[in-house]
C-alpha cells in the first residue's frame, strides 16, 4: 500500500499574539505563526507465509516520510516569525510467528523495530524593516507599544522603504537553529489465547520495549537586542539523550463455575521509566561600549557584539572598570555570560490493576455481576539542574567596586556584601558558580527522587435484562476512591454510571439508546477539583427492504472541569485575589473552569433504485458551545464555539459482477461562532474554512 497526502494547517488563533488596538501601530497577526505545509508519503508492505499451516509467519515493513516548510516562533524580548524546513522519517520492520498446533489455542510472538530521524532547521526570513545603516531587521510579532513592546516608538523614520527601526527596540537581526534527533524503539511481544481447558477461556500478553532518543548536538544562534537585559544575542548548544524502558503484561480469564455461576478476572501490569539528560552550553552575547565619533550613534542593535570568551577575557578586557572598547556591557539584571549546565530528569510508573467479577444468570432473561477493582500505582519523578560553569563577566556603565563592576549579579549577586555559597571571584575579574569538578545545584531544585504511591479501590455492579425478545437492557455502576493524587486534576473520588438499551420492534427496525456519566472529584481545600463527562445518545437503523437503508442518530456530550490555579499577571485588572496555595510561584489565584457542550447528529440513506446502482446520501455535524476562564481579557474564544458540518453523496455502478465504478463527494465546513475580535484587540480574520473532495474509483475483484 502506498499513500501520499498534502497537509496544510494555518489556524489563525494558534499561538497568535493578542496585540491590542491601542498600540501605535496596531498590527494584527492575520495568519497563524504556527503553520504547516507538509507532504506525507506512507508505504506499507506485508507478507504472510503459510497462512493455513500450524506455524504462520508474518513479515512487514513501513516507511513514513513527512517533509516540507512550516513556520514557528521563539520567545526573547519579542517573538520573531521563523521559517522551518522539516523532515520526519520513520521506518518500521515487523516479524511475527503464530503457532496453532495446540487445539483451541494460538501462541504469537512479534518483533517490531522502529527507527525515526528528524532533521529541522529554522531561520528568520521575516526581516521586513531596516536599521539606519540599512541592515535588515525583524521587530517580531508582538506589538504593544503602550507596554513598550517591541518598544514605545518602533520606527525612527516611516518615510523610508522599508521603514527604519529605532535601534533600542527588542528585535532580531538573524536567527538560526539546527537539530537532528535520532530515535530507535525495539519492541518484543508474546501473546496467547486458549480455550483448551474445559469451561475456561484465557488471553494474555507480555511485552518489552527499550527506546532511545538522542540529539548529538543542538545549535541555536541569535543576533538581536533585548532592552531589559541589554543582550545582543545568545547561543545554545549541547547534546541530549532520553530513554524509555517499558514492560507490560496482561491476563484475563473467564471460568464457568456452574450452569448459572461464572467468574472473570482481568489483570494488567505496566512498568515504565524514562531517564533524560541534557549537557547544555549557553552564552549571552552583549554589546561593546558606544564609540565616540561614530555615525550613527551606537546604541542597541547598532552596537557591535563583544567577542570575549573565558579563555581570552583577561587579554581582550584586562582591567577595571572593564569598559574598554571590546568589553561586554551589562545591567544589574543581565544574565550570565556563559552558562554550562547538566540537566537530569526522570519519570517512571509501576502500575498493577486487577478486576475480578462474579456473574450469576438469574434466569435466561436476567443476569447480574458484582466486581472489585484494585489498582496500585507508584510514581517516581526527579528533576535537577547542576551548574558546572556559570560565569559572569564584569563590564557596564553602572559597574562599581561594590558589585565587582557588575560581575556580581544574577545567581552571584552579593548579599550584605558577601557572595552566595559557591560563587568564586576569578583572577580576570569574572565571577563563577560551579565547575565541572564541583557542580552546584541550581536554586530551587530538589535533588532527591520523589515517590508517590496511589491506591485505588472500586466496586462494580451490573445487570443485563431482556424483558421481551425485542428489548435488551444493560446497566453498570462503579464507585471508586484513591488515597492520593499526583496532579491537581487527578481524582480522589470517581463514579461511573452506564445504561444501554436496544429495541428491535420489527426485523427491519432497530433503536438504541445509551447514557454514560463519569464524575471525578478532589474537592478538598485549595484544590476544589470537580470534573464530569456526560454522554446521552440514541441511534436508529431502518431497512424495510433490500433496496433501502436508513440510519440516523444524535449524541449530546457535556464536559466540565474546575480547579484552583495560581499564576503571574502583573497589573491585571481582571484578577486581584491573592493565591491561596502555599509555596506557589504565582502571586494571583482564581477558580479556573472549562465547560463544553457538543451536539452531534448524523443521518445516512442508502438506496438501490435498480440492481446494479447504489446511491448514498448523508449529513453529519457538530455544534459546540463552551466557556472557560480567560486570564487575558483580549483572548478570543477560539474553538470554544463552532459548527462543523459534513454532507456527502456517492453513486456506485456495477458494470459487471467483478467490476464497479464509484464517484463520491464530501464537504466539510468549519464555522467559528465565538468572539473572534474582543474589544481592544487589533482585528484578525474570522476562523472559517471549508473543503470539498471528489473521488473517482474503479474496483476490480478477482
Amino acid at each position: 500500500m502506498f499513500r501520499r497526502d498534502k497537509n496544510f494547517w494555518n489556524y489563525n488563533l494558534l499561538a497568535n499574539p493578542l496585540n491590542p488596538a491601542s498600540s501605535n501601530p496596531a498590527i494584527a497577526v492575520v495568519s497563524s505563526p504556527q503553520a504547516l505545509d507538509l507532504s506525507r508519503h506512507m508505504q506499507d508492505y506485508d507478507l504472510t507465509l503459510l497462512p493455513q499451516s500450524p506455524v504462520r509467519v508474518r513479515l512487514g515493513y513501513s516507511r513514513n516520510t513527512n517533509s516540507g516548510p512550516a513556520s514557528s516562533t521563539v520567545e526573547g524580548g519579542t517573538e520573531p516569525q521563523l521559517s522551518q524546513i522539516l523532515l520526519y522519517r520513520t521506518s518500521s520492520y515487523r516479524m511475527g510467528i503464530d503457532y496453532r498446533g495446540i487445539p483451541k489455542t494460538t501462541l504469537s510472538f512479534d518483533e517490531l523495530l522502529t527507527y525515526s530521524k528528524i532533521d529541522e532547521t529554522e531561520t528568520d526570513n521575516n526581516l521586513t524593516y531596516q536599521l539606519s545603516t540599512g541592515i535588515p531587521v525583524d521587530l517580531g510579532l508582538l506589538f504593544n507599544t503602550v507596554g513598550a513592546v517591541p518598544c514605545a516608538l518602533p520606527f525612527s523614520n516611516t518615510t523610508t522603504t522599508p521603514k527604519t527601526v529605532t535601534p533600542t527596540c527588542n528585535a532580531y537581526l538573524s536567527y538560526g537553529e539546527v537539530q537532528n534527533p535520532r530515535s530507535s524503539f525495539p519492541t518484543e511481544q508474546f501473546r496467547f489465547q486458549s480455550a483448551y481447558i474445559k469451561n475456561l477461556a484465557v488471553t494474555g500478553s507480555l511485552g518489552y520495549s527499550s527506546g532511545n532518543n538522542n540529539v548529538s548536538d543542538f545549535n541555536e544562534l541569535v543576533n538581536g537586542y533585548t532592552s531589559r537585559t541589554v543582550t545582543r544575542g545568545n547561543t545554545t548548544a549541547g547534546p541530549a539523550s532520553a530513554k524509555r524502558i517499558s514492560v507490560n503484561a496482561d491476563w484475563s480469564g473467564d471460568y464457568k463455575l456452574s450452569e448459572k455461576w461464572s467468574i472473570a478476572d482481568d489483570f494488567s501490569f505496566e512498568n515504565w521509566r524514562s531517564p533524560t539528560m541534557w549537557n547544555s552550553a549557553e552564552t549571552n552575547l552583549f554589546g561593546t561600549p558606544p564609540q565616540a565619533g561614530v555615525t550613527p550613534v551606537q546604541t542597541g542593535l547598532l552596537l557591535p557584539i563583544s567577542t570575549v570568551t573565558p579563555a581570552n577575557f583577561a587579554t581582550v578586557c584586562p582591567a577595571a572598570p572593564f569598559n574598554g572598547p571590546l568589553c561586554p556591557q551589562h545591567l544589574i539584571g543581565s544574565g550570565a555570560d556563559v552558562t554550562n549546565q547538566f540537566v537530569q530528569q526522570f519519570l517512571g510508573q509501576n502500575i498493577k490493576r486487577n478486576l475480578i467479577e462474579l456473574r450469576y444468570d438469574i434466569s435466561p432473561r436476567l443476569s447480574a455481576h458484582i466486581g472489585y477493582m484494585y489498582m496500585s500505582r507508584n510514581i517516581a519523578d526527579f528533576s535537577a539542574t547542576f551548574n558546572d560553569g556559570e560565569i559572569y563577566f564584569p563590564g557596564g556603565a553602572t559597574g562599581t567596586v561594590a558589585n565587582n563592576f557588575l560581575a556580581a549579579r544574577g545567581d552571584c549577586a552579593k548579599v550584605a556584601g558577601v557572595f552566595p555559597a559557591g560563587c568564586v571571584l576569578n583572577p580576570n575579574g569574572s565571577v563563577q558558580l560551579g565547575t565541572p569538578a564541583n557542580p552546584t545545584v541550581v536554586v530551587g531544585n530538589d535533588t532527591s527522587r520523589n515517590l508517590t504511591q496511589i491506591h485505588e479501590n472500586a466496586a462494580v455492579l451490573g445487570i443485563a435484562a431482556m424483558p421481551i425478545d425485542s428489548l435488551r437492557l444493560n446497566a453498570e455502576v462503579m464507585f471508586g476512591y484513591n488515597d492520593d493524587t499526583f496532579t491537581r486534576i487527578s481524582p480522589r473520588q470517581l463514579q461511573s454510571y452506564k445504561i444501554h438499551a436496544s429495541y428491535q420492534p420489527k426485523p427491519w427496525a432497530r433503536l438504541e439508546g445509551a447514557v454514560d456519566i463519569h464524575e471525578n472529584r478532589d474537592n478538598v481545600s485549595m484544590v476544589n477539583n470537580l470534573e464530569h463527562g456526560r454522554t446521552y445518545s440514541f441511534m436508529t437503523t431502518l431497512s424495510p427492504g433490500a433496496n433501502l437503508w436508513v440510519d440516523f442518530g444524535y449524541h449530546f456530550m457535556d464536559t466540565f472541569t474546575q480547579t484552583e490555579i495560581c499564576f503571574a499577571d502583573t497589573g491585571s485588572t481582571v484578577f486581584t485575589t491573592a493565591c491561596p496555595i502555599p509555596l506557589s510561584t504565582g502571586p494571583l489565584g482564581t477558580l479556573s473552569f472549562y465547560s463544553s457542550k457538543d451536539h452531534y447528529a448524523y443521518a445516512d440513506v442508502m438506496w438501490k433504485p435498480v440492481r446494479r446502482v447504489t446511491a448514498m446520501l448523508g449529513y453529519s455535524g457538530s455544534i459546540v458551545r463552551g466557556n472557560t476562564t480567560f486570564l487575558n481579557p483580549l483572548q478570543p474564544t477560539g474553538t470554544l464555539d463552532f459548527n462543523y458540518l459534513k454532507p456527502f453523496v456517492s453513486l456506485a455502478i456495477d458494470i459487471r459482477k467483478d467490476l464497479t465504478y464509484k464517484t463520491s463527494w464530501n464537504y466539510f465546513g468549519y464555522n467559528d461562532r465565538g468572539i473572534a475580535n474582543p474589544i481592544g484587540l487589533a482585528p484578525i480574520p474570522g476562523q472559517d474554512f471549508n473543503g470539498s473532495n471528489i473521488t473517482f474509483s474503479l474496483k476490480y475483484v478477482y
